[in-house]
């Protein structure tokens, strides 16, 4: 398996913008750490949206979601990437990604077993994976968020990338550059 560790997230988390460095997370309001970075990982997953390309034109991009998402919060707000709008829908235990008319699945916390099942179901088939629970990006999905205290970065899976029936634009890394001024 071949990973890029793509490292900094290209903005900040909305809840530290004009922060002091004093500033502690430990010190920030529990509800709104959480909503900040549900509102990060929305704007992550458009992102890698954008720089998806299907084999077919589609007016909307169809997100399931599937297990229990820490950080999906706000996906149901997202926009639309690259000029489709986003449609989410929550897939049911048993319910296979490609039987389900899913364009890209977002993996939530699950069993080892049923994340495995729908990794490789998605496999071979139009369909962008990205997974929150796995920073290391061991399962096989083509996207791995790591959520971090005060940055969002990924991990992309060329070998799922290239054994996936969608493209990825190379620009996507762009979405891991640092702002100017941070490491």
């Amino acid at each position: 398996m071949f990973v890029i560790a793509a490292s900094t997230l290209s903005f900040a988390w909305p809840f530290l913008a004009g922060a002091s460095a004093g500033l502690t997370l430990a010190r920030s309001p529990v509800p709104r750490v959480a909503e900040g970075r549900s509102i990060a990982v929305a704007q992550m997953v458009r992102g890698i949206l954008s720089y998806t390309r299907w084999p077919g034109a589609m007016a909307s991009i169809r997100l399931c979601v599937a297990g229990a998402p820490l950080y999906g919060a706000k996906l149901a707000e997202t926009e639309g990437a690259g000029g489709r709008a986003i449609q989410l829908r929550s897939l049911l235990p048993g319910e296979g990604p490609g039987a389900a008319g899913c364009d890209g699945l977002y993996l939530g916390r699950m069993a080892a077993a049923e994340r495995s099942q729908l990794i490789a179901e998605a496999h071979g088939q139009a369909i962008v994976t990205i997974d929150e629970n796995d920073p290391a990006c061991r399962a096989g999905a083509m996207f791995c968020l790591a959520v971090e205290p005060t940055r969002l970065s990924f991990q992309l899976n060329l070998d799922a990338v290239s054994r996936g029936a969608v493209r990825i634009d190379p620009k996507v890394l762009l979405l891991a550059r640092a702002p100017e001024g941070q490491p």
